[in-house]
């Protein structure tokens, strides 16, 4: 029984990507793909073959905060733990959120996404950010970075605001999150 579920959840997430490839947004060129509350473990390989994919949107569709701090777990949540080498490939990526998932670390090969302005990491409670700086200090475009819920203390805080670009906007707090989410009109 568990093996058919299996089964049918890979056909529902295949069926759901083809239709996603169908009825993507696409504006000048620009290719936004939505993956929130799927129940992916990883990136399906169908996502690299999108060479002008500007929008990948691998987060939990709402998320919903109680005091105190503690998340609300949706059954349909990605659990991706890990990013692929390949997420190199996808080098027009302007806007990549991977909030609620559950990484641990970033590859090295994401230094090579130069059109990146937007990651949102918030949420992933193991990824150790002060360890990914020097790769995020690599990305030439990045203006916004949200590391809100991530594993931080208030002196990694301190080093990553002295150690990260000056022109990235650094979104820490829930609040902060909250505030961008709200306003955030791309």
């Amino acid at each position: 029984m568990q093996l058919i579920n299996k089964q049918l959840n890979k056909i529902i997430l295949l069926l759901s990507i083809v239709t996603l490839s169908v009825s993507c947004k696409s504006h000048r060129n620009e290719l936004k793909i939505d993956l929130k509350d799927k129940k992916l473990t990883e990136i399906p390989n169908s996502v690299f073959e999108n060479k002008n994919l500007t929008d990948l949107d691998l987060g939990a569709n709402e998320i919903v905060i109680y005091p105190p701090l503690s998340v609300q777990v949706d059954e349909n949540q990605n659990q991706i733990s890990e990013l692929p080498e390949r997420i190199s490939e996808l080098t027009q990526l302007k806007k990549l959120i991977l909030n609620s998932n559950k990484l641990t670390t970033l590859p090295y090969s994401i230094i090579k996404l130069e059109n990146l302005e937007v990651l949102d990491l918030a949420l992933n409670k193991d990824l150790n950010i002060i360890n990914e700086i020097p790769k995020l200090n690599k990305l030439p475009k990045l203006r916004v970075l949200i590391i809100a819920d991530t594993k931080l203390n208030s002196s990694d805080l301190n080093l990553i605001q002295e150690t990260l670009n000056k022109n990235i906007k650094l979104i820490y707090t829930v609040e902060e999150y909250f505030d961008y989410l709200e306003n955030d009109t791309n």
